[in-house]
């Protein structure tokens, strides 16, 4: 049985290894792979700002901020940061 991971867990070999076998086949046609090189990068620097983002926000939270202060810093409402952070602590 082959295992999968989701594609948050591919490294990036991985993940050409798949964009290559999909631009090789015959029943697809990929006009810009430079995109999807660059879409990719894109959804990793997301990943990584998202990584730094909740552990800010924890951070901020256990020296003492609100999660009204945090959701201010975000953009969000008070119940939007909580809901988003508080399963994290």
């Amino acid at each position: 049985m082959k295992t999968t991971k989701h594609p948050r867990e591919l490294s990036q070999a991985e993940a050409e290894s798949i964009v290559s076998d999909f631009d090789s086949g015959d029943d697809y046609v990929v006009v810009q792979s430079d995109a999807l090189s660059e879409l990719r990068a894109a959804a990793a620097a997301r990943r990584d700002a998202d990584s730094r983002i909740e552990a800010a926000a924890l951070r901020a939270h256990r020296d003492g901020a609100s999660w009204g202060v945090i959701g201010t810093q975000l953009g969000m409402t008070r119940q939007g940061a909580r809901q988003r952070f508080e399963r994290l602590t």
